[in-house]
């Protein structure tokens, strides 16, 4: 598939840059949290039930992340709606 068109030049006025020079990265400059998830009952590597979106579904993420296994799991729960899990059992049943 081909699309001819005409492109017109655009004037940019001034420089397009940084306002300041960017730095070294500052390792003190971020300050974060560390989360204990072993001690939430959290274990990276088994599906979890938590809805996408979810504050606990972040934080499965996060601990996945954090241990370096991939963020999904085949297992997961993918329902976003009240009823959908309803509607999977009777399909499965």
């Amino acid at each position: 598939m081909s699309f001819d068109f005409d492109v017109e030049d655009i004037e940019v006025e001034g420089e397009i840059g940084f306002a300041e020079e960017p730095s070294e990265y500052d390792e003190d400059q971020y300050e974060f949290e560390e989360i204990d998830f072993e001690a939430l009952g959290i274990d990276p590597k088994e599906p979890t039930i938590a809805k996408p979106g979810s504050e606990e579904k972040v934080l499965i993420l996060a601990a996945r992340y954090a241990a370096g296994v991939p963020l999904w799991h085949d297992s997961d729960c993918y329902e976003h709606g009240p009823g959908e899990h309803l509607l999977r059992m009777a399909q499965q049943g």
